[in-house]
Order: C-alpha cells, then sequence, then structure tokens
C-alpha cells in the first residue's frame, strides 16, 4: 500500500503545482476531493472496486468531480514515467472500471451473473483487440471503459440503455458514443 500512496502523493502535489494561486483554497473543496481522488485511485490499483460508490455515499462527493480529480492525477503521472508506466495504469484502470460497471448492473439486475461475466470477458477482448490495432493512447480509462461497454452490450443485445452505460461510466452519453465511434472504427474487421 505504501508505493501506491507515494505515487497518488507525488502525482497530487504535481497537479497541485500546475494550478494557479489560489485554486485549491476555494472553500478547501478542490483539495478535499484531489485528496479522496488519491486514495480511491490507490484502492483501485490495488484492485478494490467499491471506491466510487463509497465516496459517492459516504463522503457525498460528486461521481464526476471525483473521476474528473482523478483523470487529473493520472495526467500528472506522465512526467513519472520511471516511477510507473502510464498506459499500465490506465490498461489497469480501464478494466477495472468496466468490472465496476459491469457490477453496478448486476446489482440493478439488469443483467444475471451469466451475463455479467460474459459483458466483463468480451469488453477485455474488444479493448485489447483496439489496443493493438492503435487505441489512441490519450483517451481516457473511464472513456476507453464506455466506448468497448457500449459496444459489447449493443453486439450482446442486452437491455442496458445508453444513458445508464453513461452514468456508470460517469461519462455523457455523446462523449460515449464518440468513444464507441473511435473504438467501433478500429474493430471493423475485428471479432473479440
Amino acid at each position: 500500500m505504501s508505493n501506491e500512496v507515494k505515487l497518488a502523493s507525488v502525482a497530487l502535489y504535481l497537479d497541485f503545482k500546475s494550478r494557479p494561486i489560489g485554486e485549491y483554497n476555494t472553500d478547501h473543496k478542490n483539495l478535499e476531493i484531489f485528496l479522496i481522488a488519491s486514495i480511491s485511485l490507490a484502492a483501485k490499483a490495488m484492485g478494490d472496486l467499491r471506491t466510487d460508490h463509497e465516496f459517492e455515499s459516504r463522503m457525498f462527493v460528486n461521481r464526476e468531480k471525483l473521476v474528473d480529480a482523478e483523470e487529473r492525477i493520472i495526467r500528472s503521472f506522465g512526467v513519472q514515467e520511471s516511477i510507473i508506466p502510464v498506459p499500465d495504469l490506465v490498461l489497469q484502470l480501464t478494466k477495472r472500471h468496466i468490472e465496476s460497471m459491469a457490477e453496478g448492473f448486476a446489482e440493478r439486475e439488469l443483467v444475471s451473473n451469466n451475463e455479467k461475466m460474459e459483458l466483463v470477458q468480451r469488453s477485455y477482448g474488444y479493448l485489447d483487440a483496439a489496443l493493438e490495432k492503435g487505441l489512441n493512447p490519450k483517451m481516457s480509462y473511464r472513456g476507453r471503459a464506455a466506448g468497448v461497454m457500449l459496444k459489447t452490450v449493443q453486439d450482446l443485445g442486452l437491455q442496458i440503455s445508453e444513458n445508464d452505460i453513461a452514468r456508470a461510466a460517469g461519462f455523457d452519453k455523446r462523449s460515449m458514443e464518440i468513444n464507441r465511434d473511435a473504438i467501433d472504427a478500429l474493430l471493423k474487421d475485428s471479432k473479440a
């Protein structure tokens, strides 16, 4: 755990340093969100998928702000390639996000347990194929997760709405569709 916490702290500091003076002091909300996001990322890197729901409900953190803060922290790792390879971290977080989304659909009884497993495996397959074919490295982990999840749900014919997928990804519907289209373009000749 200590290494993940150190990495999150470095990223938080780098993001802090790059912002205008006073921006973190607005009601101390930004600092709180970035501290929570650094803990959330450390937990996800260790395999704990419950953090989004827990932080939303127990700490009253807006999910979109939490996800935005996580993305900023990940981007801050860009200058820290020697500490942790960013593509590896983004891939790991994408897979965790796919699992978390599928788990949420199962909890809401939108999919069965078997469908949940197939949803995760097929999404992984699409993600791997898209990466092999040159998926834009700048696409965020939640953008990747939303894009492959939307493609998978549609291919499997599951009854999960685009709004449900967007909400689970912490994304807006239009951005999710743009990411799905980018992934579709890469995979037009592939079967996962």
